[in-house]
């Protein structure tokens, strides 16, 4: 049993406290990654992807799309780190549809995340 102290959840308004080193409470707690869908599959197909489409904003075509990738609108080639959903899986995404999938860099998809 920890004996640091419970701290407030870092949830916008929310009054109820995290457990010691947990940031949210149980009910603003994120699911662990496997739960959200990302499996030793889901890696295997982002690592393929990647590989077919390297650039920031690379969509399942080839093409850059300027649409979420700062990168891409500016013309500048950067590589791709992340395999991100244009439609998010919590808003119904499909999970391993290509035309939902793009490549990004880790600025670009943290800039996406922010603004959604």
């Amino acid at each position: 049993m920890s004996l640091a102290p419970r701290t407030p959840c870092t949830w916008p308004h929310c009054g109820a406290l995290a457990r010691p080193g947990e940031t949210r409470c149980v009910t603003h707690r994120k699911p662990t990654a496997h739960a959200r869908g990302y499996t030793k599959e889901w890696a295997a197909y982002s690592r393929a992807w990647l590989a077919e489409r390297p650039w920031c904003g690379q969509r399942a075509d080839g093409a850059l799309s300027g649409d979420d990738s700062h990168c891409a609108r500016e013309n500048r080639r950067v590589p791709a780190r992340v395999v991100d959903h244009i439609v998010p899986l919590r808003l119904n995404g499909a999970q391993l549809d290509p035309t939902n999938h793009q490549s990004l860099c880790f600025s670009c998809n943290a800039r996406k995340k922010v603004a959604g």
